[in-house]
């Protein structure tokens, strides 16, 4: 073939061939490289979202334990990228809260702003705080007895009669009643100092009389080895109620010793009568000490233990279920025999 017919030959396959490869847009140069030259992409741009104008408000998408585990504590700061703006926003963030004081064992000391001072009294009224019970008791007793007063003192037996005695005397003018019996106490027992208490009675207080019903526990109790009945027991029990009667008698303060009444149980019916017989013959021997008998208010006409009496055609119970202590019946029938035997002025009923 002659050469012209070849060289057109040539320009029209290549003028076929370039028109639709310059149609074709330019690859970028990551394309055009080759697969292995290409920088392999970092987990968390393979699961990055696409950009967004705004931040999601649902929950953050769940990320594998291996990715999370893979990222650095601190991201590096990338300013100007979304992407990196919106996994910021998308990672969960720890809440700090404030670390709570221990509690202590100790009570905390209020606050100063707590302690308010309480308000001025308005004009008209009186600023005052109201007394203790105890304060109030105290007062009403000082008040009664701010002139005389009778003073009970003894055993659990000198309880009862006390505050019969206290009920009766404030219906009267002018006399009181300080009931001051202890339960479990006696001359013998140690548990109670009764001449301690005698003595300091008498300094402090404007006392008429002393009534004592004392001497139910020691009748239990014995004395340097010996009880109650033997002659060793007998006087050294009359030296100690002599020397309790004693102060009274340096005070010019006048005793009446109420015996003990009748008990139930025989054997210590015996050891209690030991105990009157004893108190009797040391209150002879003290100027202004009267004893006085109450076991007939107990017993019937032959000197026999009742547990009730008929009294005004109807039977009354004068006595506790122990044999030992009364009702309170018993104990008014013999608080108004000692009143009468006190014969005291003033403790006459007040005129209303």
């Amino acid at each position: 073939m002659p050469a012209y017919p070849r060289i057109i030959l040539a320009l029209l396959l290549a003028a076929l061939v370039f028109p639709g490869c310059a149609k074709r847009p330019a690859k970028a140069p990551a394309e055009a490289a080759a697969p292995e030259a290409a920088a392999p992409l970092s987990p968390e741009a393979a699961i990055k979202p696409a950009p967004s104008d705004s931040l999601p408000a649902a929950v953050p998408p769940t990320v594998p334990d291996s990715e999370v585990a893979a990222s650095p504590a601190t991201p590096p700061a990338l300013s100007g990228m979304p992407e990196q703006a919106t996994k910021q926003a998308l990672e969960p963030k720890i809440a700090r809260t404030a670390a709570l004081t221990p509690p202590r064992s100790e009570p905390v000391a209020p606050s100063p702003q707590a302690a308010t001072p309480p308000p001025a009294p308005t004009k008209g009224t009186a600023a005052s705080v109201p007394p203790a019970p105890e304060a109030q008791t105290a007062k009403a007793a000082k008040t009664k007895t701010a002139g005389r007063s009778v003073a009970v003192v003894g055993d659990s037996l000198a309880v009862g009669v006390g505050m019969t005695m206290e009920q009766r005397l404030q219906k009267t003018e002018g006399l009181g009643c300080l009931p001051l019996g202890k339960v479990s106490t006696g001359l013998i027992s140690k548990k109670y100092d009764w001449d301690k208490a005698l003595a300091e009675l008498l300094a402090k207080e404007p006392i008429s009389a002393v009534v004592v019903v004392l001497g139910g526990n020691d009748a239990n109790n014995a004395i340097a080895g010996k009880g109650a009945g033997t002659p060793e027991w007998h006087t050294a029990y009359v030296a100690k109620a002599e020397r309790f009667l004693r102060i009274a008698e340096a005070a010019q303060v006048k005793v009446l010793w109420v015996g003990l009444p009748a008990m139930k149980e025989a054997a210590y019916a015996r050891r209690v009568e030991a105990v009157n017989a004893a108190a009797k013959s040391a209150c002879s021997k003290v100027t202004g000490c009267v004893y006085m008998e109450a076991a007939d208010i107990f017993t019937d006409a032959s000197g026999n233990y009742v547990q009730a009496k008929d009294i005004g055609g109807k039977t009354v119970s004068l006595r506790a279920g122990d044999g030992v202590h009364m009702t309170m019946t018993g104990y008014d029938l013999l608080c108004r025999r000692v009143l009468d035997k006190l014969e005291l002025p003033g403790a006459r009923p007040r005129q209303e």
